[in-house]
């Protein structure tokens, strides 16, 4: 496997130096400047907004995305009016009366993904709406690029080797040197399909998930950020009150319990929303190379029979020729097209709903506050 590494890395190597020229930079280039970078500062009191605009470069055959652009409020900027928004959105969540009948002309993961832009506010333009919208865009685009891929350019290639293998035996005699003209044809074909898979489609959809991660990493640590500063003022709201504003207290404290809350379930939402786009783009990888495979196949098939029928080419020869190609192509060269690409994705660097302990920040809240009950009750009649 080292060595067939190595062929490929210097195969490679001219095109990377071509796209490195026309503007397309590694992939490591962009991971440099995004999650990695994005969460040594996720312990900071503000975030600056990432800015989207156009993508670094150019690709062609697939789309390139931009990087997506966060928005999202600080809870250190948050007045209790805001807050008490926050609190209304919560509010919404626990109150939602889930379908217990869902449609069945969807999958499951559609099911849970329509509870989750209900309960998120997508339609309300809430908070988490671009990053909804964000996340459904990437997973169209994404599985756009694998679907041009492995039903629209494989296809179109194994055509075209066919029909050149074809000419070049046809030009070339005696047979056997025939054949072995038609047997580079194709090798060359499959050469040419390994450099569109590696270049430029794996290096376009590496570059659209680094943006994404980026994008995630920013998106869970503000959420987080915001979390920990509404649970500060929830735990510490009666510092600067006195008894005549206990009505205010007792609002204060309800707002920012149920803000930090809500915080960590938006986070919850959005960690089961990555899980859904990334799972879709998985199953359709699979589908889409399914389908590939058997379309390529019929197309091998008629190629064979018109092939025959034209006297070019026994059918069996031009059938084994076709399912050589198709062997190669679909289970060895794009074998592993989800690992391969999904791989640059970080979820370690995510700031994600396990870690914000909300059950200890529960206990540690409440338990305080009986702790302060008591003190209080026991003083009062000591005195």
């Amino acid at each position: 496997m080292g060595l067939v590494a190595a062929f490929i890395q210097f195969f490679l190597s001219p095109f990377r130096a071509l796209a490195r020229f026309v503007g397309a930079g590694p992939a490591r280039t962009v991971e440099k400047s995004g999650a990695g970078y994005v969460a040594k500062g996720a312990g900071e009191a503000k975030f600056a907004e990432d800015k989207g605009g156009e993508p670094e470069g150019v690709s062609f055959l697939f789309k390139r995305l931009a990087r997506p652009m966060l928005v999202e409020r600080t809870a250190a900027d948050m007045t209790l009016e805001e807050a008490q928004e926050v609190s209304a959105e919560a509010a919404k969540f626990y109150t939602y009366p889930f379908p217990l009948f869902a449609r069945a002309d969807a999958f499951y993961e559609e099911i849970e993904q329509d509870y989750i832009n209900a309960v998120l506010g997508r339609a309300e333009g809430s908070a988490d709406a671009n990053y909804l919208r964000i996340m459904d865009q990437f997973r169209r685009e994404l599985n756009a690029n694998t679907a041009r891929l492995f039903l629209v350019y494989t296809p179109l290639m194994l055509a075209a080797a066919i029909g050149a293998a074809l000419t070049a035996r046809a030009m070339v005699s005696p047979a056997v040197e025939g054949a072995a003209a038609a047997s580079a044809v194709i090798a060359v074909s499959l050469a040419l399909l390994m450099l569109l898979y590696h270049w430029p489609y794996k290096v376009t959809q590496q570059q659209n998930l680094l943006g994404l991660d980026n994008y995630i990493t920013s998106k869970f640590s503000r959420i987080n950020q915001n979390f920990q500063v509404a649970k500060r003022r929830a735990m510490n709201v009666e510092r600067n009150m006195r008894m005549p504003q206990a009505e205010q207290l007792k609002a204060e404290a309800g707002v920012w319990t149920v803000s930090y809350q809500w915080f960590a379930m938006r986070l919850l939402f959005c960690e089961m929303t990555v899980r859904n786009t990334l799972y879709q783009i998985r199953r359709n990888t699979t589908l889409y190379g399914v389908a590939g495979m058997a379309f390529s196949a019929l197309l091998a098939g008629a190629l064979a029979f018109a092939a025959s029928t034209a006297g070019l080419a026994a059918w069996w020869e031009v059938a084994g020729a076709g399912a050589f190609f198709i062997v190669i192509a679909y289970l060895v060269i794009m074998a592993h097209a989800t690992r391969e690409t999904l791989s640059v994705l970080q979820p370690t660097e995510w700031n994600r709903f396990h870690l914000v302990d909300l059950h200890e920040t529960i206990r540690d809240h409440v338990g305080e506050d009986k702790l302060q009950i008591v003190t209080f009750r026991d003083r009062n009649r000591l005195e």
